[in-house]
Order: structure tokens, then sequence, then C-alpha cells
């Protein structure tokens, strides 16, 4: 029996936060893919399906508030988890009323991290 990996998406502008990433996610034994914008990330849930998502709200050209809109205008189910430097609590008020599943600041704590992804990968 083959065990099928999660697909993971993530949406991420800064390559050393996509690798921070992909340390916090290796006991997970996801498939990972990068997107660097939110436009590359749609397009990318277009042509594969994910099991999640982890978006940046913070992007060039396109914020992840944008890319979320468009991706649930597109009938894009996946679970979105928003991520962000600039934690406010408004922001992850206005996170939620967008559609994100769950929200977590930067830096990213392990435990809180490892919960969230717990409700969405197991």
């Amino acid at each position: 029996m083959t065990d099928i990996r999660k697909k993971v998406l993530i949406v991420e502008d800064e390559e050393s936060n996509y690798a921070l990433l992909q340390v916090l996610l290796r006991s997970w034994n996801v498939e990972l893919a990068w997107a660097q914008t939110g436009a590359e990330a749609i397009l990318r849930c277009q042509q594969h399906s994910f099991d999640l998502i982890l978006m940046d709200i913070k992007m060039p050209e396109m914020s992840g508030y944008e890319a979320i809109k468009r991706l649930r205008a597109l009938g894009v189910e996946t679970p979105i988890i928003a991520q962000t430097a600039y934690a406010r609590i408004e922001d992850e008020e206005k996170s939620r009323e967008l559609g994100f599943d769950a929200y977590i600041s930067k830096p990213i704590n392990r435990i809180k991290f490892n919960k969230i992804l717990e409700q969405f990968l197991t």
C-alpha cells in the first residue's frame, strides 16, 4: 500500500520564508509546491489540486487578500491559511471575512503552526 502524501502550496515571495516553511513542514511528509506571487498561485490552483495552501498576505503585484478573493471566485475550496508579519487583530478578522480558514503570524510559532496543520492535514 502506498502512502498518499498531502500536497501543500506555499504562496510566499520571500525565499527565506519559503525555506523556513519547508523546514517546519518536513516532519509532515508533504509534497510542496511554491508560488512566489498571487497570480502564480491562481495559475497553479487552476492546473493542480492541493490539500492545503499557506498564503502570505503582503506580496508585490497581488496581495494574499486579492488572491484569495479570486481563488474563491473560481470555486477553489482548498483550506487556505493566511500568514503575515504584520499581525494585528484587524488582520485576523479581515482574513476570516475574506475566506481564509486559519491565520498565523510571523515569526511563526512552531507549536501553534503544528496545531493549525493538524486541523487540515490529518
